[in-house]
């Protein structure tokens, strides 16, 4: 963590992270010798490096010439085709000066389908689509990087994404530190990263390593950089796509597998370190394997869409060898709309491949996030897939594998009772009378007591019958429950034993309501569950219980229904549901204006949040109400617009 912290602005990146003279600035209040830059924002921006040196400060990168001349994706390809065409291959594309629509439009018709990846990035595979896509692809690159220059390249399906490591210094010396697969990808960006690739073998690592390392020759290539190639696997033909000039996020897979510290080596060079002097890369020494994975808030069942909210129990495995967590989170953090999703990078490094993924596994089990939904779980089942397993898979294993499981009630019964129970207790723990009287011998006319509970983001509602049988005098607690769903289904009765649970009242929810949590373990019949349960309290009327269950690695939110409220909830197949923003956005472009009536699935709006661009869909058909206008700001739980039935 820094010893020193500048406030240099407000959220919105625009006016902080991606202005030049504030930063500048506080580096001379600092007193700072140099900057460096970071994996994104100004980074790769050949302009604000050669601010940087023209202030007498140093830039740990590359000089603003190679940052200019292969940093930008245009210019790049350019310059390997004058220079080293053969030695590295080319996506067939268009990569000229001329960006108007008809012309892009033009030359991606030439093509079988134009794309890439990542931000302001599209791929197009009807022609109908492509001005649409063109404008909406312009608008993000220029949002996210200030540009909103494009080329069109031929988009390969069935594809690896093999990226070469690559370190020079001021003296000519450039160096390779072998390769990385980014081949699992969603929205065309890497979310597993994993080093050494399944996919290359020593001669095919030969001939990758050397285009990279000749690349950066050519260059006269300074500090840490990352030459990132598409790789058939069946033709073992590698064609470039990018030399990213910056330390890349997945960097610590490349150190777990050789011992270096790269961040420490970029510091050296721009000291003036020659790394030839110093030999540290002339025999370097790969060990075992290494995987990371990139935790982001985010529903990767509807879309990958990025989530906010308070992280109200951050709690990751500690004990566990070869393990690495990069973040800067903790209890009480507030996940805004202003940033990129990845909130946590967790690394694992093994002997081999088999055992990293089993480890990666494991980790993820234990790993507690509770207070804003992430991709957690869907990591996991990656983990888990047996063609990830075999190595055998392409960047668009995502969309060819069954990682999205149809939801049964029966996956969830752990949790469902974890979070009754918690809230019996927390409730149990408050009475003063009657406290330890079963429910059977009070002065009622019903023997049962109910909670219900909607599973959020299944659409479901279960209802908890119970009856509390009593307390054993080493503080078990006894009960009696059956599950009922909306399907009008009936599960058996459950005989359950709560032992007396470490639950305490510290934490602080997202309106900053105190609540319980802690780890709760019980048996149902007979069978032994261990789960972490965290309460966010929202308002008297308004509760979620998060359940992570140790065993499977799985989380649920479980939002539980107030009884005298709950006639109000709209149903799910209510006509005018209206569309509310899920998070704080801004509004890029409305799409279908009031008045308009439109068919399911019509495009409504586009927003963008977290650095992403989200289009909102008609769910039914109707007419539309537009509430919100074009470069708006709102917060979450706004209402957008509403399509009334006709």
């Amino acid at each position: 963590m820094a010893d020193e912290a500048y406030h240099i602005g407000p959220s919105v990146a625009s006016e902080s992270y991606l202005s030049s003279d504030k930063l500048i600035e506080v580096a001379k209040r600092s007193g700072a010798d140099a900057i460096h830059p970071g994996y994104g924002f100004l980074s790769e921006n050949p302009d604000f490096a050669d601010r940087v040196h023209k202030s007498n400060i140093i830039f740990i990168g590359p000089n603003p010439e190679s940052i200019r001349t292969i940093g930008d994706k245009m210019a790049a390809k350019l310059f390997i085709k004058e220079y080293l065409n053969s030695i590295i291959p080319l996506i067939p594309g268009y990569h000229g000066e001329d960006q108007s629509i008809e012309r892009l439009e033009s030359e991606a018709k030439k093509i079988a389908a134009a794309g890439g990846g990542g931000k302001g990035m599209r791929t197009v595979y009807e022609a109908s689509k492509l001005k649409q896509e063109i404008e909406s692809a312009k608008g993000e690159s220029l949002r996210s990087f200030k540009s909103d220059k494009l080329l069109i390249e031929k988009y390969f399906t069935n594809i690896r994404h093999v990226e070469i490591q690559i370190f020079g210094d001021k003296y000519g010396n450039v160096y390779h530190i072998n390769e990385r697969d980014c081949s699992i990808q969603r929205r065309h960006q890497k979310i597993v990263e994993e080093t050494p690739s399944p996919a290359v073998d020593p001669q095919l690592r030969q001939a990758m390593t050397n285009a990279a390392v000749q690349l950066g020759r050519r260059l006269g290539y300074v500090g840490a950089g990352t030459a990132e190639f598409i790789l058939d696997e069946k033709t073992k033909k590698f064609y470039f796509l990018e030399l990213n000039t910056r330390l890349q996020v997945e960097h610590p897979i490349t150190e777990a597998i050789s011992g270096l510290d790269l961040v420490e080596l970029q510091l050296l060079v721009a000291q003036g370190a020659n790394l030839k002097q110093m030999g540290i890369l002339d025999n370097i020494t790969f060990r075992g394997h290494a995987i990371e994975v990139r935790l982001c808030a985010e529903d990767p069942e509807n879309d990958f869409s990025p989530r906010t909210g308070t992280i109200i129990k951050w709690s990751p495995p500690t004990d566990l060898e070869g393990v690495r967590f990069d973040t800067g989170i903790q209890d009480g953090s507030v996940i805004s709309a202003y940033y990129d999703s990845m909130i946590a990078k967790i690394i694992v490094h093994a002997p081999t491949r088999t055992e990293a993924i089993r480890r990666m596994a494991a980790v993820l089990k234990r790993t507690v996030i509770a207070g804003i939904t992430t991709n957690q779980s869907f990591l996991l089942s990656i983990m888990n897939n047996s063609c990830f397993q075999s190595g055998t898979f392409n960047t668009s294993f995502i969309q060819q594998e069954r990682l999205f499981l149809p939801f049964e009630v029966h996956q969830i019964i752990p949790s469902i009772m974890a979070a009754f129970l918690l809230d019996w207790f927390t409730r149990h723990n408050k009475q003063v009378y009657l406290k330890n009287v079963p429910s059977g011998w009070r002065n009622v006319k019903w023997r049962y007591k109910h909670i219900q509970f909607i599973v959020q983001g299944k659409q479901k509602t279960i209802q908890v019958q119970y009856e509390y049988v009593g307390q054993s005098h080493d503080k078990q607690y006894q009960f009696k429950a059956q599950l009922l769903s909306n399907e009008e289904k009936e599960e058996p009765i459950i005989s359950i034993t709560m032992h007396k649970p470490q639950i305490n009242q510290q934490h602080v929810g997202s309106n900053g309501i105190q609540g319980s949590q802690g780890l709760l373990r019980y048996e149902m019949n007979g069978i032994q569950h261990y789960l972490y349960v965290a309460e966010d309290i929202r308002d008297i009327d308004d509760k979620s219980i998060f359940a992570h269950n140790f065993a499977d690695g799985q989380q649920h939110e479980l939002i539980k229904v107030n009884r005298l409220k709950s006639q109000s909830v709209v149903a799910e197949d209510d006509k005018v549901t209206p569309y509310t923003s899920s998070m704080p956005c801004r509004i890029l472009k409305v799409l279908t204006p009031t008045g308009t009536s439109v068919k399911k699935n019509t495009p409504l709006l586009s927003i963008e949040s977290m650095k992403t661009e989200i289009k909102i869909l008609s769910r039914h058909e109707g007419v539309v109400n537009m509430k919100v206008q074009e470069n708006q700001l709102v917060d979450a739980r706004v209402l957008l617009c509403t399509v009334d039935k006709q």
